[in-house]
């Protein structure tokens, strides 16, 4: 059977056997170090023949055939090697089998998987960084949701069949943060967009080849999946689908760390930046003639001040700081030291101060050449001193690396040997 991409696990049933499944049935059950189930079943036997008789009788003409109308409850059993057996019974091909009972072990145990999580959390989507992380719970939820993981595919196992491709990642997880993506759309919908999805996930692993080295190619492949998509939905639903799984929201995601936008703000520069993207590809620049990187640029100017008339000027001078390389580096550094997100702001502060310093002690004529290196210097100095105290000794140390600190360089070298 041809396996799907990452995304999700697709069933392949026969219509009728999909039926099967949705009926409301009692949780099949298994016995604990059970025997082997490959063997044939005996649940189902032929009819007995009738006995030898010295005569036969006169033949009669039949009018009427009464057939025994087929229900699936003769085939369904609480105990799945019965199960098992009853299906093998009346022809169901292997590998339905097993896509039967794994589908019908997971259903079982996505239940149990709900009362260890309690109430689902939503999908704050407007989250900066990863906001699946959220879903991973705390140690004790992981550890128990681990032991469901595996205490269901001890069961699978105990009947001859694999478990999912992803439950060793689950296992390790506690949890498929993915299926709170989709808390937008009710579960028949949710089944559709997932298969588009994996469908036009697997076109792009076939051509991989030649569209990771063609980025418009890329694009062209991820629109074509969105109108699909969007054929499927309704405005509202299309519009919950991009804020989670669109080029555009995943970037806005990554550039404002540090903004932490609440989700009305995520949600109207969303608008504003998913319109610009739909006509000025992210991608679009890498082969650009100089007339389109003029457009582009006269393009997002205007984009820039529509966001800062939604923002206002304090939140979009926010905005802008956030997506300053330097800046998201610096408030990963602070998360990492564990520091409230205001240091982030505070050190930002102070090199755009200590910067503005240093060129009017440049600019200044006045100033002997060794004068505007004493100057400099106690700048550079001062503004050292002042990172340290409000970093702390953590999150000095993880900040002072020359890769951060090339700006302190730029304002005078260090005088101690040895130091960035």
């Amino acid at each position: 059977m041809k396996s799907k991409a990452p995304l999700i696990v697709s069933v392949a049933l026969n219509v009728v056997l999909v039926a099967l499944l949705l009926r409301p049935r009692p949780a099949p059950e298994i016995e604990p170090g059970g025997g082997d189930t490959t063997g044939s079943s005996s649940a189902v036997t032929s009819a007995s023949k009738p006995a030898d008789v010295a005569a036969a009788p006169p033949a009669e003409t039949v009018t009427n055939v009464v057939v025994r109308q087929f229900n699936w409850q003769s085939v369904e059993s609480p105990d799945y090697r019965e199960y098992i057996a009853n299906l093998r019974a009346i022809g169901c091909p292997e590998e339905t089998i097993r896509d039967i009972i794994r589908a019908d072990v997971n259903k079982l145990y996505d239940e149990k998987r709900k009362q260890v999580r309690g109430e689902p959390k939503k999908f704050e989507y407007w989250k900066t960084g990863n906001p699946m992380a959220a879903f991973l719970g705390d140690s004790e939820t992981m550890q128990k949701m681990r032991a469901l993981e595996e205490e269901k595919n001890g069961v699978l196992r105990a009947l001859g069949i694999e478990p999912d491709p992803l439950s060793a990642m689950m296992s390790m997880a506690g949890a498929n943060p993915m299926e709170a993506m989709f808390d937008f759309l009710p579960d028949g919908k949710r089944s559709a967009l997932m298969q588009t999805m994996a469908d036009f996930q697997s076109k792009l692993v076939e051509g991989a080849g030649d569209i990771a080295t063609d980025p418009e190619a890329m694009m062209k492949v991820q629109r074509v999946m969105e109108q699909a998509i969007k054929a499927q939905l309704t405005p509202v639903e299309f519009l919950d689908y991009q804020l989670r799984f669109s080029t555009t929201a995943n970037m806005m995601r990554m550039q404002l760390a540090g903004f932490e936008p609440n989700e009305e703000e995520f949600l109207e520069v969303f608008k504003l930046r998913a319109a610009h993207d739909e006509q000025f590809s992210p991608m679009g620049m890498i082969n650009a003639t100089e007339a389109e990187q003029k457009e582009r640029r006269e393009a997002e100017k205007l984009l820039n001040e529509s966001i800062k008339q939604v923002l206002g000027e304090t939140r979009y001078a926010e905005y802008e700081r956030a997506q300053d390389f330097q800046y998201q580096q610096l408030a990963r550094i602070v998360r990492n030291a564990e520091l409230d997100t205001g240091v982030a702001n505070q050190v930002y502060d102070m090199k755009k101060i200590a910067e503005q310093q240093a060129s009017r002690v440049r600019s200044d004529s006045s100033l002997t050449a060794e004068q505007r290196r004493a100057a400099l210097t106690a700048i550079r100095a001062e503004t050292e001193r002042s990172l340290q105290e409000t970093m702390g000794a953590k999150g000095w140390d993880l900040y002072n690396r020359p890769g951060n600190i090339h700006w302190l360089r730029g304002i005078a070298p260090s005088e101690k040997p040895g130091s960035p």
